[in-house]
């Protein structure tokens, strides 16, 4: 089993993936881990590190290409919010887009920082972020059709998010079963 999990900032996509894959029995593969630990590698900060993404494409393709050496193995829950576009058609996988009202978006993002510019620094980001993805991927950031599940988490408690998605999961898993039998 391979589960992807994408969504921007504020969906719940890192508290329901945590769940999720300790519900499901699966390693649990954070894409901002993989961001964290290359900016520790070359001694940067993570914001420096974001900063130059725009003008290094090759080290967009660094994070990407251990995102997905990550998810090629089995039983894993990866969480990363371009891994359901980048992720190998030809891989079997679940996709799953988690979606959010802004407003409730910046509302969870600036609970969780408790910073004042959160907002502000979290639209800066996702606008840099869909640039890249466009130019280095061909990604529209409304086209969803990678995505077995978009779900969308605006008024769901994160039990209700982990409960849908898990039942989207199983059915996936066992019409599978079903298909190669």
């Amino acid at each position: 089993m391979r589960v992807l999990l994408s969504g921007l900032s504020g969906t719940g996509s890192s508290t329901a993936a945590r769940r999720i894959a300790a519900d499901l029995g699966l390693d649990y593969v954070y894409g901002g881990q993989i961001f964290r630990n290359l900016a520790m590698e070359r001694g940067v900060t993570l914001e420096e590190l974001a900063e130059s993404l725009e003008q290094n494409q090759d080290l967009e393709r660094e994070i990407d290409n251990r995102l997905i050496r990550e998810g090629s193995r089995d039983d894993v829950l990866i969480e990363s919010r371009t891994v359901g576009w980048i992720f190998p058609r030809d891989v079997r996988a679940i996709r799953i887009w988690l979606t959010c009202d802004l407003e409730e978006r910046l509302r969870r993002v600036e609970d969780r920082e408790h910073h004042p510019r959160s907002a502000e620094n979290l639209l800066r980001r996702e606008a840099s972020d869909n640039r890249r993805y466009r130019t280095l991927y061909g990604i529209e950031s409304h086209d969803f059709s990678p995505f077995h599940m978009v779900l969308d988490t605006t008024t769901l408690s994160v039990d209700q998010v982990v409960e849908r998605i898990e039942t989207c999961v199983r059915e996936r898993v066992r019409d599978e079963v079903e298909i190669r039998s």
